[in-house]
């Protein structure tokens, strides 16, 4: 393999010395309508702009098998590299954003994403902020030296637009119809800032002002491409209110320049009697994010400005004679759950709370999106050295459970949480009750969205996963000095002792969350884990049996297909379909007994048997190849059978206080190898995973 070169550093400046610069020259207002004509995308709107984000990252269609627990027909990548288990508020959230595009009442409303805390409000709006700053699939323009990055389209005369058309005025300069129609872009809304009125078209400071003629020379005016960035504040804002006292709506519409306006020569009425400063003029072209949007005593007069710019697109800036400034951005508010209720049952808000879009972003519900989080924020975004350190086999899974579990609500169909865990995470080929009724997935999925008061529907209550997070951490800290192992135990211990450190919990959420890791109700995380470390642990056992379960797959199928042979009626092969004992003579039956002993462990009863096999048959024959990873259920059974039938003998292969025969001690010794070199376990959780199936064992 060569040798990877040094980076060059004096050759990184060379080139930047050439590039830099070189995207940001200036061009006129007319060479800017050329740019338009050949690409109209290039005006479009922040919402538009938004929704092409989520275009250009692309969408993956959900199967039809997770569907029903997912809620959402796509996953929009743009998001779900950064979040998981979000993609039904991601959804809406990206229908919100088509709807602004096409200019529908939808997007006339502010955007409100609800959820408990760490529930991924904040990372969702971090994430579209990144994406804006990477946006270069087209430029985007703004009126050179405009404060608020203002749309050069601004600069076009009124007269000339669609909602403002004077056909008289517009033949003069040889226009047959709007500008709009002749660029192919939607009617152009908005109008330049004070800010520009001023610098660009006043008599006194105006820069296109021809002072001879009294002309306005719009054409002339100079527009530059620009980046979205949060640290420059280029289309993108950021608000989040402080106490009654002290919050001050001008961080929203921007301040008083007290240089202006104690002048008797300006006043207040002068354009630049207020620095266009706030976080809507920031957030001009893009996004402006509310951070703790319904905080509790916040002045309504916020809200008011919110909602004025997301139904009209327009600022008022509170205590001078401005006229409204036109803001083209897509107002996204957050909050957790107290402060939207307080908000929603005060009636005294109705006015706002028909203006308010909201989107509930709950926690994950399924366990496989729980362990993407664990695995994205612990394995790949930390910096423990996990060359030293190991993490044993469904630890992040244990803890998933954990989290999950707490979230879920005691259903009133016959199902206990765990199965219900079960069912969301597609686990469940069949769902029944206590009774073995069927249970419908959709049914028990409203049933936990059913409550009016939403703190009290599934997702939206329960541990978060930044606990877990810290729970994980704290335990992997303790090990980070020496080669050592994150054990289940260990892991289930750190859980237990996070809420120690933890504020905000109350001592009956805090005793339910115990329950639910060591009752002995079948629901545990402590249960679960006893069942996990015995399957782990069988696994390697049945690996010590080589090809016997490929065998057994095969020899059920041979089997099934004797039994089903012997059942028709009217499609019969031609001679005897009976095998006989090549020395007897005698019929052999097939084996009803091993066929029955695998198919209870899929709770097929026998009258159904017959039903089952044909159809198991069936999918065999529509396959060119079908084996024990074709059809997992049927594997498992089987390894299940074999399992129960050498459970005798696992307990006295494992057990250390009795004499073993020397075939039983390899076997042990075999176990213990299989766990480190083919099921991902270290040397010290493989130990504590058999000395636990031991404990089990020997109940």
């Amino acid at each position: 393999m060569a040798k990877k070169q040094k980076l060059d550093f004096d050759k990184v400046v060379e080139k930047s010395k050439k590039t830099e610069g070189q995207e940001t020259s200036a061009i006129t207002i007319k060479d800017y309508l050329d740019i338009v004509r050949k690409d109209p995308a290039i005006a479009q709107s922040a919402p538009a702009r938004l929704w092409e984000m989520f275009e250009l990252a692309g969408r993956s269609e959900i199967t039809d098998h997770e569907k029903e627990t997912v809620q959402a027909g796509y996953r929009y990548h743009l998001i779900s590299d950064e979040l998981y288990g979000t993609e039904r508020a991601v959804e809406e959230i990206a229908d919100y954003l088509k709807a602004g595009a096409k200019r529908a009442s939808t997007a006339k409303q502010v955007l409100l994403l609800v959820g408990p805390p760490a529930s991924g409000k904040s990372t969702f709006v971090r994430t579209l902020i990144k994406a804006m700053e990477r946006y270069n699939h087209r430029p985007v323009y703004r009126i050179k030296g405009c404060p608020m990055n203002e749309d050069p389209l601004h600069v076009i005369p009124r007269f000339l637009r669609h909602h403002h058309w004077d056909p008289e005025r517009a033949k003069q300069l040889g226009v047959e119809e709007p500008i709009e129609k002749e660029l192919g872009i939607p009617p152009i809304e908005g109008e330049l800032c004070p800010h520009c009125r001023l610098s660009l078209f006043s008599e006194e400071f105006g820069k296109y002002y021809d002072q001879e003629t009294g002309k306005q020379m719009w054409w002339n005016v100079e527009v530059e491409p620009f980046q979205f960035s949060t640290q420059t504040q280029d289309g993108i804002g950021s608000f989040e209110p402080s106490d009654e006292k002290t919050q001050d709506v001008g961080d929203l519409v921007g301040h008083e320049n007290i240089g202006i306006t104690n002048n008797p020569k300006y006043g207040r009425n002068h354009p630049n009697a207020f620095w266009l400063d706030g976080a809507l003029q920031r957030g001009n072209r893009g996004i402006t994010e509310g951070r703790e949007f319904l905080k509790k005593g916040i002045d309504e007069r916020l809200l008011w400005v919110f909602i004025n710019v997301a139904e009209e697109q327009e600022i008022k800036v509170y205590g001078s004679n401005f006229p409204h400034i036109s803001v083209d951005t897509v107002v996204i508010g957050h909050c957790n759950l107290t402060g939207y209720k307080d908000f929603t049952s005060d009636r005294a808000h109705e006015a706002l709370h028909d203006r308010i879009y909201t989107v509930p972003f709950p926690y994950p519900l399924r366990v496989e999106d729980e362990i993407k989080v664990y695995q994205k924020l612990i394995e790949q975004e930390s910096e423990f050295d996990f060359g030293k350190i190991h993490i044993a086999p469904e630890v992040f899974r244990l803890a998933s459970i954990f989290s999950v579990l707490t979230r879920l609500k005691q259903s009133d169909m016959g199902i206990d949480k765990m199965t219900k865990l079960e069912a969301y995470n597609g686990e469940l080929t069949e769902l029944t009750d206590k009774d073995q009724q069927p249970v419908d997935l959709r049914e028990l999925i409203n049933e936990g969205q059913a409550s009016d008061d939403i703190e009290e529907r599934e997702g939206m209550f329960g541990v978060s996963s930044r606990d877990i997070l810290v729970a994980l951490n704290q335990a992997l800290a303790k090990i980070d000095d020496n080669q050592g192992c994150l054990t289940h135990l260990n892991a289930i211990k750190a859980l237990k002792g996070v809420f120690r450190h933890r504020m905000g919990y109350e001592a009956e959420q805090v005793d339910s969350f115990m329950e639910s890791l060591t009752s002995g109700d079948g629901s545990s995380v402590m249960e679960k884990f006893e069942q996990i470390i015995m399957e782990e642990v069988s696994k390697a056992y049945l690996e010590t049996y080589g090809d016997l379960i490929d065998d057994l797959f095969e020899k059920y199928l041979r089997e099934a297909e004797y039994a089903r042979k012997l059942k028709r009626k009217y499609v019969r092969s031609s001679g005897s379909s009976y095998k006989r004992d090549q020395v007897t003579g005698e019929v052999i039956e097939p084996d009803y007994k091993f066929l029955h002993a695998v198919e209870k462990f899929m709770q097929v009863s026998e009258k159904e048997a017959d039903i089952f096999r044909g159809e198991i048959l069936e999918l065999k024959n529509s396959r060119e190849k079908f084996g024990p990873q074709d059809y997992r259920p049927l594997r498992k059974a089987i390894e299940d059978k074999v399992l129960e039938d050498a459970k005798s003998n696992l307990h006295l292969v494992l057990s250390t206080d009795k004499a073993k025969e020397e075939s039983e001690k390899k076997k042990g010794e075999q176990i213990y190898e299989n766990l480190i070199q083919k099921r991902g376990f270290c040397e010290v959780c493989a130990k504590e995973a058999i000395e636990k199936v031991t404990e089990i064992l020997s109940r």
